[in-house]
């Protein structure tokens, strides 16, 4: 799972496929945790599984997640988080 949109950075690179690359999960002792998902931007999906290119961007994202959402498929939970995010709003699943 990746998400989908088009970014135009400062520098004028695009890039069109996100991919959370990396979780660091910060468990609470009461209830659910606290999530840092990294979020690494490529030109496109094709440019990133073939390794022609290193991310041109990373962005960190952290949230609160409850325990049921810990337990669940993380990734998912993550991705649909993100897509809550004014700036990831219009983002598509690919």
């Amino acid at each position: 799972m990746a998400l989908s949109k088009q970014i135009t950075y400062d520098n004028g690179t695009t890039a069109s496929y996100h991919r959370i690359d990396g979780l660091l999960v910060h468990c609470h002792p009461d209830n659910g945790a606290t999530v840092t998902a990294t979020l690494y931007s490529y030109i496109t999906e094709d440019t990133r599984a073939a390794n022609a290119g290193a991310p041109v961007s990373t962005v960190a994202v952290t949230t609160e997640l409850t325990d049921e959402q810990v337990n669940g498929n993380l990734r998912e939970t993550l991705y649909a988080k993100i897509k809550a995010l004014p700036e990831w709003a219009d983002a598509d699943d690919c």
